[in-house]
């Protein structure tokens, strides 16, 4: 056998011995609220089904901290497919002609959730604070401007109650860390007088004895058939996990197929702490927010 022939043998028995080798690589982007190690310890394992599940591709964890720089990554064609809240989903659909696939069905204190809100809230001491309307010169923190739970759902709430965060508070804040238990924190400590996270945050925060209840004070409480958690706005479909328009049309089906099969009882759910996936919800709700606030794509335009 000649040089030529030998290489080819070669490479042929290094594809049989090693199909990833021939593989096509996608990169999922993940919003990873929570630091890129956390992410990694959440999300790989999911990935690692997809690339099990569907023969010749490979599925790649691109973990991204920022709802900024997710957009920012998609304007530049670095990902494939993303999971993000849904704010964010939105605006990829808008502006990158991204298509929800599957929506994230929550394990939250077993129970299945594929919807969430925010919760506003103020510490017992402050009992001049008891309902929205007593935001009017008060200090609120929220983690960060485009975060959807996390902020954008009660901005929304304390407009439609009267209360313009960017004209009747004595000052707005944001997370220094762009995460949920800064906000808890600091309002605990006093440092501000009024909090948003998203819902179930308290909860896990009191669960592992980082938060006490007891002390903080939810206002604008809703009560919703099904939803166990304190909430204080209206609820939103859960993250999508959405495909860019680049990526075939029988791969991203595969991908839905492959999500929606995983099992509650999973190695993938236990690690990203969810029940399972659903047939993509109609995100025109947070559509009409982003429109009504004004943002994301909807910037400088009339609501």
């Amino acid at each position: 056998m000649n040089i030529t022939g030998r290489c080819l043998l070669f490479i042929l028995l290094g594809l049989l011995l090693n199909p990833g080798l021939s593989a096509k690589e996608f990169k999922v982007a993940v919003r990873a609220h929570y630091g890129v190690e956390h992410a990694i310890e959440q999300w790989q394992a999911t990935l690692d089904v997809l690339s099990e599940k569907i023969p010749g591709h490979r599925f790649t964890l691109l973990p991204i901290v920022s709802l900024d720089a997710i957009s920012a990554a998609a304007g530049r064609g670095t990902f494939d497919f993303v999971l993000t809240n849904p704010s964010s989903y939105v605006e990829l659909k808008i502006l990158h002609d991204a298509r929800a696939l599957v929506t994230l069905n929550n394990r939250r204190a077993n129970t299945a959730q594929s919807r969430f809100g925010s919760v506003i809230f103020t510490h017992a001491r402050n009992d001049h604070i008891l309902t929205l309307k007593d935001l009017k010169g008060v200090t609120v923190m929220a983690v960060s401007e485009p975060a959807f739970g996390g902020w954008r759902m009660a901005w929304l709430e304390m407009l439609e109650q009267g209360i313009d965060p960017h004209k009747d508070l004595k000052a707005l804040l944001f997370s220094d860390t762009k995460t949920q238990p800064e906000v808890v924190d600091a309002i605990r400590d006093g440092r501000a007088d009024v909090g948003v996270v998203r819902t179930d945050q308290l909860e896990r925060m009191q669960a592992t004895g980082q938060a006490d209840l007891r002390y903080f004070r939810i206002l604008n409480s809703h009560n919703t058939k099904g939803f166990p958690f304190f909430h204080s706005t209206p609820l939103y479909p859960e993250w999508a996990f959405a495909a860019m328009p680049w990526v075939p049309i029988d791969l991203a089906q595969e991908v839905q197929e492959t999500l929606r099969a995983i099992t509650a009882d999973s190695l993938a759910a236990s690690k990203g702490q969810y029940v399972g996936w659903i047939t993509a919800l109609d995100y025109s709700s947070a559509e009409k927010l982003m429109k009504r606030l004004r943002v994301g794509p909807f910037a400088g335009k009339k609501p």
